[in-house]
């Protein structure tokens, strides 16, 4: 028995969980975007302790040398999605509240910006589209598992399987992308540190 599937089969059996995955993240940016300033004021100070850890986060890279920033970076971010992928298992409850919060912030981090004066399309160009292509797509696939985890470990169990043979398929697939999630972590981080910080800088 193979220990890992190929990622190219894994990724096309998982697209509707892939596409559920990146939906909750989108609705949830888009929503938090468009919010009244009412429920804005109410979103920061509800987030304002994670916004402020996030700040200071990026201010201790920044002031690091790229390359320890960098991989700092990507720590931060690889534990962060490797334990929303294995809290799956809790009826995909961990998944789900991330993945929505994450949109959630980056909605609204997004509008406070723009109202700011900072345009919306150079933004996103300049300031997410370079890093966040690689980490985004990361996100979802750990969000995928993580829900497809729950799911099917839970409530459902994969057609003709157990609960138990379940979980040991779906972990199966999980390990087997997980070097395809370092890769784009270590990617993301490198060029968020190197490229994003510098387009912004510029045409920012």
């Amino acid at each position: 028995m193979l220990l890992f599937f190929p990622v190219k089969q894994v990724i096309k059996e998982n697209r509707s969980w892939l596409i559920m995955a990146a939906a909750i993240f989108t609705i949830c940016a888009v929503v938090f975007y468009y919010s009244t300033a009412a429920a804005q004021q109410t979103a920061e100070e509800t987030f304002e302790n994670h916004l402020n850890q996030l700040f200071e986060l990026f201010s201790f890279i920044l002031e690091t040398k790229p390359v320890i920033g960098a991989l700092f970076l990507f720590m931060n971010n690889y534990l962060s999605m490797v334990q929303m992928l294995l809290l799956g298992v809790v009826a995909g409850i961990s998944p789900l509240i991330t993945l929505g919060f994450n949109g959630a912030l980056v909605g609204m981090l997004l509008s406070l910006t723009v109202q700011e004066g900072l345009p919306l399309l150079p933004l996103i160009i300049f300031g997410i589209l370079p890093h966040g292509i690689f980490e985004l797509f990361a996100f979802f696939l750990c969000g995928a598992f993580g829900l497809k985890f729950g799911y099917h470990c839970i409530a459902s169990p994969l057609p003709g399987k157990t609960r138990l043979e379940s979980y040991r398929h779906i972990w199966k697939e999980a390990i087997s992308v997980l070097p395809l999630v370092t890769a784009l972590l270590l990617a993301a981080a490198f060029i968020e540190i190197m490229i994003t910080a510098k387009l912004i800088k510029q045409f920012l």
